[in-house]
């Protein structure tokens, strides 16, 4: 069963807390000790951030499972399907028995900067460089909340040997490449679009996947294409029912004829509340808007925000995708 917020704080985040084996835990500070600074936390990770898409098993149903909420993938994603020796990475697990040795500044560390505790780089299908602009805030109330979440039991393997060299993490997008709103300073809509900018380009994975991707290059996105779609998804890693095309690209969400063109605000927050295109199609997974996925959850209001966002960046040419599932549209 789901953890409930009212639970969680209940268990919230205190000096001496220890994880299921009885190990101490390392206390998260002033931020973690409120209420609020958790909830919104739990809003982050499940809504904005979608940290459960990678980091929590599925059912046989394909849905995530919550009574493992978090609790870790193994080779959640493989670089090399057909070689069983190289490139499976691990979602390691997120809940106090995977972090009980891990300090905040370890956690923080890794997730916007991708080093991790014994300071080797993260692989980028952690969208670290992506999240690395949110504020700190927001990063420490995503502490607060994973500190205070039950214990799930269990690690994940170690990542294998990868098939294209890792020297050092990718480098965080840098802000300036995330595109403005077109609405004028102190017009209608244009705090809405700052809003919604914020969180899909700096606290929300948005801007990671629909942004083509650069296996193998030190910044994996290509920054010339910011949310103009074409990335590339292996339904090894992520369809979770089928029919599943073998891959999956994402869509172009700019306001060009090839995405967005034509959808209001309000289209694109019933898109993500429902899971549907404004025409009624299904999105293909691993898109998790609708009742069964992250981003059915946003708020009615942060879902407008990132829909006047979205409809008033400069469009971004990306060429006709096919219409899921018969041919693989996000």
């Amino acid at each position: 069963m789901r953890a409930t917020t009212a639970a969680l704080l209940a268990g919230a985040v205190v000096v001496g807390a220890c994880d299921d084996a009885g190990n101490n835990l390392p206390t998260a500070g002033s931020a973690a000790a409120s209420s609020s600074t958790v909830v919104r936390g739990e809003y982050l990770v499940r809504s904005v951030a979608g940290c459960g898409e990678c980091h929590t098993p599925r059912d046989a149903s394909g849905a995530l499972d919550q009574s493992q909420w978090l609790g870790g993938v193994a080779n959640r994603f493989d670089l090399a399907p057909d070689d069983d020796t190289i490139g499976a990475i691990s979602a390691p697990n997120l809940t106090p028995a995977g972090l009980s040795t891990w300090s905040d500044a370890d956690v923080e560390r890794a997730m916007l900067d991708g080093i991790s505790k014994d300071g080797s780089p993260l692989f980028p299908v952690m969208p670290y460089y992506a999240y690395h602009n949110m504020t700190a805030a927001d990063a420490q109330a995503i502490v607060a909340y994973l500190r205070a979440l039950p214990s799930v039991a269990g690690t994940t393997p170690p990542r294998q040997p990868l098939p294209v060299a890792l020297d050092a993490p990718a480098p965080p997008v840098p802000e300036s490449a995330i595109p403005q709103t077109t609405l004028p300073y102190g017009s209608p809509g244009y705090a809405a679009a700052q809003q919604g900018r914020y969180l899909a380009g700096e606290v929300g994975f948005c801007l990671d996947c629909h942004t083509p991707w650069r296996l193998g290059q030190a910044q994996p996105l290509d920054l010339t294409r910011v949310f103009g779609g074409g990335r590339a998804f292996s339904s090894h890693d992520w369809v979770v029912s089928p029919p599943a095309p073998p891959v999956v690209w994402s869509y172009d969400v700019t306001p060009d004829p090839t995405g967005i063109a034509g959808w209001t605000a309000d289209d694109v927050a019933k898109v993500l509340a429902e899971g549907k295109t404004p025409g009624g199609t299904q999105l293909c997974r691993p898109m998790p808007a609708g009742p069964v996925g992250g981003l059915g959850g946003l708020s009615a209001e942060d879902a407008h925000d990132i829909g006047v966002y979205l409809t008033t960046i400069p469009p971004v040419p990306g060429g006709v995708v096919p219409t899921c599932p018969a041919g693989a549209a996000e």
